[in-house]
């Protein structure tokens, strides 16, 4: 396979219009010569954005972070497996997407081409609930697209080969944020969600403490209820409506810690554990940049044979791994 591109590329505003998600590096050059940033790879395209420079008929300097033979393999893979239907036959195309994952990480290919190949397949979220997701925080939304892709790639890792249980795990993970969509959404509420992440149980201590409103409060300890609203109102969207039970669980941790159920991961199904293990993967790659020993650790097939332990052991020991890290991040500072 290619190499992402590093090279700077003209590209003109309808063929930006064209994709629905950057997928590099977006720079608007001055009548100076002076560049300037406008997007980065993993955003949502704003139609208004393309509507203002369309008019101009802007030309970009763009450079892309993708692969598209990367992108197009994926693709045909999943079409792939969509219409296969005995057992033998869907665990094979499943191996065979896993190989092809570990590949692209072997020869330091961008995961975003991977995310792609996930979205344009398997995305069945509302684009006005995607929309929300992404005007409330541009981060938080690039954080589901990549979680939502990591669930496709660990639930083929853990035997389930079942297309459209898979499907769903992905529009779990895209929408376990939803519930943060609120007007009342502000910087209080996100730092309030990364402390619960790395303090179970104490989010709520915390944003009380910091002077947060009495509605900043309410969005911090809602938004697990409020996805799972979403995903109870949207049911159609799901085959299998009962996974929705999934996004209740997203700030547990083994030991029973966290909010809104305080459940134990020994509790825990080997399809709850997926999204919450891609989750978990997510928040690794953006804060500490070592997604290849995790992607190892969970896909090395040869070292114990990692498909034939249950998901839940495997999540435990990422518990762990975050537990040693987060304990080192608050000692170094």
């Amino acid at each position: 396979m290619n190499q992402p591109n590093e090279k700077m590329i003209a590209l003109p505003i309808k063929d930006f219009a064209k994709k629905i998600i950057c997928d590099g590096h977006l720079y608007l050059k001055s009548k100076e010569g002076r560049r300037f940033y406008l997007l980065k790879p993993g955003l949502l395209i704003d139609q208004a954005f393309v509507k203002k420079f369309a008019l101009t008929q802007t030309v970009f300097d763009f450079q892309p972070v993708t692969n598209q033979v990367v992108i197009d393999k994926f693709s045909e893979l999943f079409k792939q497996l969509k219409y296969l239907h005995f057992e033998k036959d869907l665990r094979e195309k499943t191996q065979e997407i896993v190989a092809a994952f570990k590949e692209i990480y072997s020869k330091d290919e961008h995961f975003l081409s991977f995310a792609l190949a996930c979205f344009n397949e398997f995305c069945v979220i509302p684009k006005e609930d995607l929309n929300r997701l992404h005007e409330t925080d541009i981060h938080l939304f690039r954080k589901s697209l990549y979680t939502a892709a990591f669930s496709v790639i660990i639930g083929f890792g853990n035997d389930f080969y079942h297309y459209a249980m898979i499907k769903d795990f992905y529009n779990i993970s895209m929408g376990l944020d939803l519930g943060l969509c609120e007007s009342s959404y502000s910087y209080f509420v996100a730092e309030a969600c990364n402390y619960e992440n790395q303090h179970p149980g104490e989010g709520k201590k915390w944003i009380v403490g910091q002077g947060a409103t009495p509605q900043e409060q309410t969005v911090f300890l809602q938004h697990p209820l409020k996805s799972h609203e979403f995903f109870k109102k949207n049911s159609q969207i799901l085959s299998y409506p009962e996974l929705a039970e999934i996004v209740l669980y997203q700030h547990e941790l083994s030991n029973g810690a966290g909010f809104p159920r305080g459940i134990p991961k020994a509790q825990v199904s080997s399809w709850e554990a997926v999204v919450v293990l891609a989750s978990s993967m997510v928040d690794i790659v953006a804060d500490y940049n070592f997604e290849k020993n995790v992607v190892n650790f969970i896909f090395d097939f040869q070292n114990e044979k990692m498909k034939e332990i249950p998901v839940q052991r495997v999540y435990k020991k990422i518990c762990m791994v975050l537990g040693d890290i987060y304990k080192e991040k608050r000692s170094a500072s």
